[in-house]
């Protein structure tokens, strides 16, 4: 069985973070009088209860998202706000714990108000005290520009360039011919080399990979590069040797495959039972709202190109294509009030899940395409067809990082994570791209096409 991790090693500071949190929680915990009523069979299992909540919480209101806000915000306001953040984490977190003693032991509820102001209010101090100054630290590290050297194309050089504006570091890449004096690099300032294809089959470069080593200077190909720094493969730095060095094929009958596919079954059955009450209601609303039927059904592509009909709630006016089909645009005219809603909750897509149990579909994967888009997809995008490979998903590593697509540039960016997901794939991956997909429900992002 093999594991990769590329978008768990981007995130070691956010481990760092997490690991401080756990000792701290338990630290505070562990030095609470022995009385205290919140405790449910002693303090470890109170320590384990209250973890979940605080991580949860922490996740979905944007705890461990300094580095999406940091060039947006003043530095003193991203920590202000990170402040205010943990409170409110601490006060939530210690609520449903709580509500979980209350429902167990019905015994000792004196001066509980008390007790959990105090505990919330240790928690959050703490952290803040001993997190804000490492913090502080990344922020600092993340503002510093990383220079590096490309040496290949110049078309490659040029294309990435405007790609590392979706990069989570402020990037600066020079452009160097394969001849060019080493010595007049500035080594203190330089990251590493960037290299492709091209230049690592040129005996001048080849000679030179002992030099940039022994000033201790990166040297990494361009795809590596682009899966670190971008976190998505762009498919016009791709080429059939990559492809076949990379043996990418996707593990259809692995263990980690099966136990996806079972995992698929039973949450897409649970999610069911709990969101039927939201179904309904949302049924009766697209109802009252035109007198016309509430479910869509639309034929999509799916695994090794098979064609299969895909189910959502109405969010649309009946007819709204009438006979052309359109992607979706910023304000479209043709959206229901009902529809602006569910689209941005992402509640139209629950029908899915049936295509989920009945093997059409998987939780986690590439969206599916209609067959007239893909048409014109396969032609403009290569190795399009790589997204066939695998079931395509309810949600995915390309909905999770950006947002609705309604154009072939949208789609050539999106591909380039679902080329990334086929990759890495994991059943811990799926799970890490289903807790991002949790956050940006909760918080209504992504739904809405860029243009």
């Amino acid at each position: 069985m093999k594991f990769r991790f590329p978008w768990l090693n981007t995130r070691k500071k956010l481990l760092l973070i997490c690991a401080f949190e756990i000792f701290l929680i338990f630290l505070i915990n562990f030095n609470l009088p022995e009385k205290n009523p919140f405790f449910i069979q002693g303090k470890l299992i109170f320590s384990i209860v209250f973890l979940p909540f605080w991580f949860l919480f922490s996740y979905i209101i944007g705890r461990y998202s300094f580095y999406e806000n940091i060039y947006k915000n003043k530095k003193l306001i991203l920590l202000l706000k990170l402040i205010i953040r943990t409170f409110i984490v601490s006060i939530l977190s210690t609520l449903f714990v709580l509500i979980i003693q209350r429902n167990i032991n019905l015994n000792n509820y004196n001066h509980y108000d008390q007790i959990f102001l105090i505990y919330s209010f240790l928690i959050a101090v703490s952290i803040n005290l001993v997190q804000l100054p490492l913090i502080n630290f990344f922020i600092k590290k993340t503002l510093n520009e990383e220079v590096w050297i490309f040496v290949g194309s110049k078309d490659i050089f040029e294309f990435l360039n405007y790609e590392i504006k979706w990069s989570r570091k402020k990037i600066k890449i020079i452009y160097k011919d394969i001849n060019f004096d080493f010595n007049s690099l500035s080594q203190s300032s330089t990251e590493g080399i960037i290299f492709n294809g091209s230049s690592i089959k040129d005996n001048t470069f080849q000679t030179n990979i002992y030099d940039y080593r022994k000033f201790d200077l990166k040297v990494i190909s361009l795809e590596k590069w682009c899966e670190t720094n971008l976190q998505r493969l762009p498919s016009q730095i791709i080429n059939n040797e990559y492809l076949l060095s990379e043996n990418f094929v996707y593990p259809n009958k692995s263990i980690q495959s099966r136990t996806k596919r079972i995992g698929d079954i039973l949450l897409s059955l649970f999610l069911l039972i709990i969101t039927s009450p939201i179904i309904f209601i949302s049924i009766v609303l697209i109802f009252l709202e035109d007198k016309k039927g509430f479910l869509y059904k639309q034929e999509r592509v799916g695994l090794n190109q098979n064609i299969y009909t895909i189910y959502k709630l109405r969010t649309m006016k009946i007819n709204a294509e009438n006979g052309k089909p359109q992607w979706s645009s910023k304000a479209d005219p043709r959206i229901t009030k009902v529809g602006k809603f569910l689209r941005k909750m992402r509640l139209d897509e629950l029908p899915q899940l049936f295509n989920v149990i009945k093997g059409d579909m998987s939780l986690i994967g590439p969206r599916p395409e209609r067959k007239v888009f893909d048409i014109k997809l396969e032609k403009s995008i290569e190795y399009y067809n790589l997204r066939y490979l695998v079931k395509p998903g309810l949600s995915g590593w390309a909905q999770v990082n950006y947002n609705y697509g309604s154009s072939i540039e949208d789609a050539k960016k999106k591909f380039s994570y679902d080329i990334y997901y086929l990759k890495n794939f994991s059943v811990w991956f799926d799970i890490f791209i289903m807790f991002k997909t949790i956050r940006l429900v909760f918080l209504g992002r992504g739904s809405s096409p860029i243009n």
